[in-house]
C-alpha cells in the first residue's frame, strides 16, 4: 500500500518529539512492507539525504513566514484556527494534487491537526488517519498559568475554544485520530461521546544496549525543543526557583538545557552554571553522563519524549505529576521521582545527587521499565490497521 504522510515541519534533523514522532510512525510503516510518499514544509535547502533512506518519494514546499503571518491573521478574522492559517498555502495544495495525480496513494497520514484541512478540502476523510498527538486544546487552556510567555501566551489562550471545536469536528469527520496519552483520549471523549476513531498509540523510545553506570555527579539537564512555550517555561522557573537552592548545596552543580532553537530570553541564562547548548545530534549521548534529569513541565499534554529517552540511556528524572500521569507503569520513587513544588523538586535533585546508589537503582528501574514497555514498536502496533 502506498502511504502518503503530510508534515508541518520536514522530518529531519530529528531535532524535536514531533518529528522523532512522525519519523518513527514512518519505519514503522515502512517496516509492514508499505511504500510512503512525503509531503512537507521545509527550508529553503532541505538536506534529503537522510529522508531518502526512510521515504521513497519527497515533494518539498518551502515555508514563507511573511505567508504564514499573513494566513494566520485571515483566519484570525473569520474566527478559525490560526496555526491551520500559519500553515495554509495554495503551493502545498498544489503540490498535494500533483502528488494525487503522479502517485496514486490509498491512505493518507495528516502529522499534526495543522495539517487536516488539505486533506479536508480534497474530500480525503475516509481514507486518512490524523496524527493529532496531543490534545492541543487541553494545552492551550493550561498556558494561561505560565509566566514570561509573552505573544505565544497570549496566542495559545485566544486559540485554546477554537482549537477546541476543530478537534471535535475531526475526531467525528476522520475514521482514525491518533493520540499519545489515554488522559487526552478521555478528555476528547468526553468531549465528543459519540465519536469511535479515537485510537491510543503512545511514543515509544531507542534505549541504549546497556544502563550506563559512569556520570558526571554535578550535571543536571533538561531536553527540550527550546521554541516551544512549555518548554521555556520548564527551564525558566527551574533556573530562577530551584537551580539557586540547589547551587547552596552543590556550589559545583551545572545546569545543562538541550535542546535547539533557544530564544535570546533561554540564551541569556548561559553562565558559569548554566550551559544552553542548541541543536546537538546525538540526544542520548548529551543526556547518559547527567546525574539527573529534570521535567519541571506544567504545560503539557500527551506523553514526553524527554522523559522516555532520559530513562533510555539510564538517567534518573524528576518529573511533575501532571507528565507522569502519562506512564501507567511508572511508581513514584522507584522508576523515577515525581515531585510538583520547588521545595519537593529541589529535595529529589539534591538527594539524587548526594546519593549515588539511590540515583543508579532509580536510573536502572527507569531504564527497565523503557526497554520493557516503551519500545516503537510495540507502541505503534497495528497502526495501519
Amino acid at each position: 500500500m502506498k502511504i502518503c504522510i503530510l508534515t508541518p515541519r520536514f522530518p529531519f534533523p530529528e531535532n524535536g518529539g514531533d518529528v522523532l514522532r512522525i519519523n518513527n510512525v514512518a519505519r514503522y510503516l515502512k517496516a509492514q512492507g508499505h511504500s510512503l510518499c512525503l509531503v512537507s514544509f521545509a527550508p529553503p535547502k532541505p538536506d534529503l539525504s537522510k529522508a531518502a533512506k526512510l521515504y521513497d518519494s519527497i515533494y518539498c514546499v518551502t515555508f514563507s513566514k511573511v505567508r504564514a503571518y499573513f494566513f494566520s491573521l485571515i483566519y484570525y478574522l473569520i474566527g478559525k484556527p490560526m496555526q491551520c492559517g500559519y500553515y495554509h498555502s495554495a503551493t502545498f495544495m498544489r503540490v498535494l494534487q500533483e502528488v494525487i495525480e503522479k502517485e496514486h496513494p490509498d491512505k493518507y497520514v495528516a502529522h499534526l491537526l495543522r495539517m487536516t484541512p488539505y486533506l479536508e478540502q480534497l474530500g480525503l476523510q475516509q481514507q486518512s488517519i490524523v496524527e493529532m498527538t496531543d490534545a492541543l486544546s487541553k494545552t492551550y487552556a493550561l498556558a494561561e498559568h505560565a509566566k514570561g510567555g509573552g505573544l505565544m501566551q497570549w496566542i495559545y489562550k485566544l486559540e485554546q475554544l477554537r482549537i477546541q471545536q476543530y478537534e471535535i469536528w475531526v475526531t467525528k469527520a476522520f475514521p482514525k485520530v491518533v493520540l499519545v496519552s489515554q488522559r487526552d483520549i478521555d478528555y476528547l471523549q468526553a468531549l465528543c461521546p459519540l465519536s469511535r476513531s479515537l485510537v491510543f498509540k503512545t511514543n515509544g523510545v531507542k534505549s541504549l544496549p546497556e544502563c550506563p553506570t559512569m556520570y558526571d555527579p554535578n550535571k543536571i539537564c533538561f531536553v527540550g525543543n527550546m521554541r516551544t512555550l512549555q518548554n521555556q517555561d520548564a527551564v525558566l522557573r527551574f533556573v530562577k526557583q530551584v537551580f539557586p537552592l540547589i547551587l547552596q548545596q552543590q556550589p559545583n552543580a551545572v545546569f545543562h538545557i538541550i535542546g535547539s532553537e533557544p530564544p535570546p530570553k533561554i540564551k541569556a541564562l548561559a553562565s558559569e552554571h548554566v550551559v544552553v547548548t542548541g541543536f546537538v545530534e546525538d540526544i542520548q549521548t548529551a543526556i547518559q553522563d547527567s546525574c539527573v534529569m529534570v521535567a519541571m513541565v506544567s504545560i503539557a499534554a500527551g506523553i514526553q519524549n524527554k522523559v522516555l529517552a532520559a530513562m533510555g540511556c539510564g538517567t534518573p528524572v524528576v518529573l511533575t505529576s501532571l507528565i507522569a500521569q502519562a506512564i501507567p507503569e511508572l511508581k513514584n520513587a522507584e522508576h523515577a521521582i515525581v515531585a510538583d513544588t520547588v521545595d519537593e523538586i529541589t529535595a529529589a535533585i539534591l538527594c539524587l545527587m548526594k546519593n549515588p546508589d539511590k540515583r543508579n537503582a532509580i536510573g536502572q528501574a527507569g531504564y527497565n521499565l523503557v526497554k520493557q514497555h516503551y519500545t516503537w514498536e510495540s507502541k505503534l502496533q497495528d497502526y495501519d490497521k
